[in-house]
């Protein structure tokens, strides 16, 4: 079974920044620090570095999950976000600060024409004409949403002025003016521009590279060849291994050998996938330590493409779900087995069945037997030697029928008293009615518990199933008639007539 690991902590950061802003006006220096999704993200990633990070797992059975799901927290995980929030903010607001004030004070030799004499960035529309060899800026907007409205109009105009080839994008930006005829001069304030954004970018891209190594999840990027290019520290403390000797090895060096194969082909799926599918593909990976340790890691995968939108890459988020997995096999495992006498109990009986009808009928030649049995006088039992003794009688009598049958059969307790056996691929009725002489022998001798011995006869009716029988209910409606004749009529068994 896949599992999906949500940090619920970050949506709750998110939703607490945005009750602190309400508190503003959309002026004051927070709300337009936080307007750029640059200082906003800083912001965000300080407060989760700081604070616990609490992880949320959900199987493949409820794979839907978003922000929304997990912005509810305690009022004491609330007050410390927004004590963290306090704590961060006015060093986010200085960077911004020292970020307007670097670019308000660039000297490029603007054209002199409708220059813009704004002291805040807004978001523009700019279009690129290559006749007449032109840049218009309209705007500004307070949203990026509220531009891409109002673009068409604008596009409709320039069109309608005949101009050819034209190209457009928003920006969040103070422009040097309204319109810029691309002469020698202006390219060469375009080439700076162009400098000063490839700068800009660089640091960025250092911001998320140094996110990245400091994140709290164990991160690592391997290439398309499964080679491992980047880790951070905490993918080495769960490997158990430093970064020098994890760095141009095969993540297949990790892997159980169970998952190399699927794993591949998983990636191989992900090439046809858009990218917002992507954002949402997890997996599960059995991993083998150097110290022979093992543990189940849930995998976050996102794509890495270039600029031409090939994919170059993956980034993969794991997730330590070891004890979690543990008790979800124990969860499992404890409701569909009676916790009494660990055989499979009426949910596990009811599933196999539906398997053995499905095989039945596709194969149209699978035949098969259910035996349904249930202790004679089981009150007299435990009215005489108590409810204890009562139940290591059914302790015992499991015991004794799973002797009595093959490995591949199903022994299950319904319920109380109440057993039921699944012969699986009979070639005859005689099988059933073998099993059931077994079953019959097996108990000629005395339970000895508790100093006590103790006699106990069962009545059983058996039911011989083909593909005519399609419904469960039909099979243990006929089952329950039989072992009603059997009672009714004193036998050791019955045999039910289909």
């Amino acid at each position: 079974m896949t599992y999906q690991v949500f940090n619920s902590t970050l949506p709750l950061v998110k939703t607490e920044i945005d009750q602190f802003l309400k508190n503003y006006s959309s002026d004051h220096y927070y709300k337009k620090a936080l307007s750029i999704p640059y200082f906003r993200q800083k912001l965000i990633a300080k407060i989760l570095n700081i604070i616990p990070n609490k992880h949320i797992i959900i199987d493949e059975c409820h794979n839907f999950a978003d922000d929304l799901t997990f912005c509810i927290g305690s009022l004491e995980e609330q007050l410390l976000i927004n004590k963290q929030i306090m704590d961060n903010l006015n060093q986010i607001v200085e960077e911004y600060n020292q970020f307007k004030k670097t670019h308000r004070n660039q000297n490029y030799n603007y054209p002199k024409e409708s220059k813009i004499n704004l002291n805040e960035l807004f978001w523009w529309i700019r279009f690129d004409t290559i006749r007449p060899f032109a840049t218009y800026y309209f705007g500004p907007f307070d949203s990026v949403s509220e531009a891409s409205k109002n673009c068409s109009g604008y596009l409709e105009d320039l069109m309608a002025e005949n101009a050819q080839e034209i190209s457009f994008s928003f920006q969040f930006m103070n422009p040097p003016s309204l319109t810029v005829i691309n002469d020698m001069e202006d390219l060469q304030i375009e080439n700076e521009q162009l400098l000063e954004s490839l700068w800009n970018t660089e640091k960025e891209n250092k911001y998320y590279e140094n996110l990245f190594l400091s994140s709290p999840d164990s991160c690592l990027i391997i290439n398309q060849d499964n080679i491992i290019t980047v880790v951070n520290k905490n993918a080495e403390i769960l490997l158990k291994t430093s970064k020098e000797k994890l760095v141009n090895q095969p993540l297949n060096s990790f892997l159980d050998a169970s998952n190399i194969d699927s794993f591949s082909h998983f990636l191989l799926s992900l090439n046809g996938k858009t990218d917002q599918d992507n954002k949402q593909s997890f997996f599960s990976l059995n991993l083998l330590l150097p110290d022979k340790s093992t543990l189940n890691v849930s995998v976050k995968i996102s794509a890495i493409n270039n600029h031409h939108n090939h994919i170059i890459g993956w980034y993969l988020s794991f997730h330590d779900v070891t004890e979690l997995q543990q008790r979800q096999d124990e969860l499992y495992y404890q409701s569909r087995n009676d916790c009494l006498t660990n055989l499979p109990n009426r949910r596990s009986l009811l599933e196999f069945l539906e398997s053995i009808l499905n095989e039945a009928e596709k194969t149209y030649s699978s035949q098969f037997a259910v035996l349904y049995l249930d202790i004679n006088k089981f009150k007299i039992i435990n009215d005489t030697f108590g409810h204890l003794v009562g139940d290591q009688v059914l302790i015992t009598l499991a015991k004794r029928l799973i002797t009595c049958v093959r490995s591949f059969d199903h022994v299950a307790r319904l319920s109380g008293d109440e057993f039921m056996i699944v012969l699986s691929h009979i070639h005859s009725t005689e099988e059933a009615r073998d099993c059931a002489n077994r079953i019959q022998e097996s108990l000629s001798n005395c339970f000895h518990i508790d100093d006590h011995d103790i006699m106990v006869s069962v009545s059983i009716g058996i039911v011989i199933g083909t593909p005519k029988i399609s419904k469960v209910p039909t099979l243990l409606a006929n089952a329950d008639m039989a072992i009603y004749q059997a009672k009714y009529n004193g036998q050791l068994f019955s045999m039910y007539r289909c």
